[in-house]
Formats: structure tokens, C-alpha cells, sequence
């Protein structure tokens, strides 16, 4: 697990988007991290359901607030970005939708994405290498095979587990929302079997349809984004 001790003793564990980068993370013709718009912003995503998780932030009359100052100031060095934008939408007084634009800036996502990739690093879960595309070389933070299996194999555990980690069921609503569990859990047997497990759980606690529905949003934030550049590039 992830975590930035800070002064004063706080912790902020960002295990979402940790695991997040674990499972994604791939190179193949483009680093998904680096290069992939919609897998970069539910990236930024899950860091900031990791926020709402440990009540640094919070959803309150449709718009995102720093529910504890003292944390969100006290954040990192390396979502300086993440938090200057937050405080931009907070003065702004936007709902949620148009708060939640944030996760699609390219900035913020590579911000993120170096800072955990360096932490993941120091744990030897990843290792640094560099991928040129066509426009760029990147360097790229790249899962070991025995981290990725041993989040995954986590993954499957916790989702039938008799308490279920609230990173767990961000991890797997983000995952879901993108269709991309059959991409984890090849066997559809094993995966219809855990999937209804994790719903029978938790489909009627009221932090998580919240959560499912910030998910939700968000992806219809970034749909709207993806046509806007594709319009704007057409």
C-alpha cells in the first residue's frame, strides 16, 4: 500500500489508483497511462475516490468539497496541480460535472502517475523504462508480472470478502463502468461468481451507490471531452 507520511503524522494512502496503474499500466503500441486519454482520466479518478474514502474530500449538494482542510493542505508536493485546480472550482462555486472536467487535464494525470510510479518504484513493484511514440519518448512505470498477479489475486479475494475494502469497491465500480473486468477475470464463470458476490454485499450501502454514481459522472464527462476532441481535431 501506498503511503506519503506527512508532518504531523498523516498518511494518505492513494490504494485505488495504485492499484489502479498495477492492473492497467501496459506498453503495447501505447502506454496506457501515458498516452490514453480515457485511461488516464479514471486514473485521476481513482485518486480522488481515495480522497473521498479517507474524508479529505467529500460530495456535498452536488459539488466536491475539501472536507478537512488540514489533510488537503498537507497533501503531497506532486498534486500540487490536483489541489490548485480543486481550490479553482471550489472558488468558482461548479457542481460536480463541471468540477469534475479536472480529470481529464493531461497535467494533473502525468503529475499523479510520476509520483505513484515512484513510490511503486521504491517498492520494487514496478521498474522505469522509456517508450518513444510518435510524438514523444515517455518513461513509463511498468508492473511486474508478480505485482500485477498479486493484485489481482487481492482483488478477487476482497470482492467476496465479508467486509470489503472501500478501495476494492472503487477499483472494481471503475472497472465495471468500463467494461473491463473480462479483461482481469478471463474465466466467465469465476467472474460472474465474484461479481455477484461483491453486488450482493454491497449494492444497497449508500456510500457506494454514491460512489457508483460519481463514477457515472464521470464517465459522462469524459465522454463529452472525447467529442470535443475529436470535433476540434476533425
Amino acid at each position: 500500500m501506498i503511503e506519503m507520511i506527512l508532518s504531523g503524522g498523516y498518511a494518505v494512502q492513494l490504494t485505488t489508483a495504485r492499484n489502479y496503474l498495477l492492473l492497467t499500466e501496459r506498453i503495447g503500441k501505447k502506454p496506457m497511462l501515458r498516452t490514453r486519454f480515457t485511461n488516464q482520466a479514471y486514473f485521476v479518478l481513482a485518486s480522488i475516490l481515495d480522497l473521498i474514502d479517507q474524508q479529505v474530500l467529500a460530495i456535498q449538494d452536488d459539488q466536491l468539497i475539501i472536507k478537512d482542510r488540514d489533510k488537503f493542505g498537507r497533501l503531497p508536493n506532486y498534486l500540487s496541480g490536483f489541489k490548485a485546480r480543486i481550490m479553482a472550482e471550489i472558488t468558482k462555486g461548479n457542481k460536480l460535472t463541471d468540477t469534475l472536467d479536472l480529470i481529464t487535464s493531461w497535467d494533473i494525470a502525468n503529475e499523479l502517475y510520476d509520483g505513484v510510479g515512484v513510490e511503486l518504484l521504491r517498492d520494487q513493484l514496478v521498474r522505469k523504462t522509456s517508450v518513444k511514440t510518435n510524438l514523444d519518448t515517455h518513461v513509463i512505470y511498468l508492473p511486474t508480472d508478480a505485482a500485477r498477479m498479486q493484485v489481482t489475486d487481492d482483488l478477487k479475494t476482497q470482492m467476496t470478502a465479508a467486509d470489503i475494502s472501500q478501495a476494492t469497491i472503487s477499483l472494481v465500480t471503475i472497472y465495471e463502468q468500463l467494461d473491463a473486468l473480462k479483461w482481469l477475470i478471463s474465466d466467465k464463470n469465476e467472474l460472474a461468481g465474484l461479481t455477484q458476490a461483491f453486488h450482493r454485499k454491497i449494492d444497497d450501502d449508500p456510500f457506494y451507490q454514491t460512489k457508483r454514481a460519481l463514477v457515472k459522472t464521470a464517465q459522462d464527462v469524459i465522454t463529452k471531452k472525447k467529442f470535443w476532441y475529436d470535433s476540434w481535431l476533425s
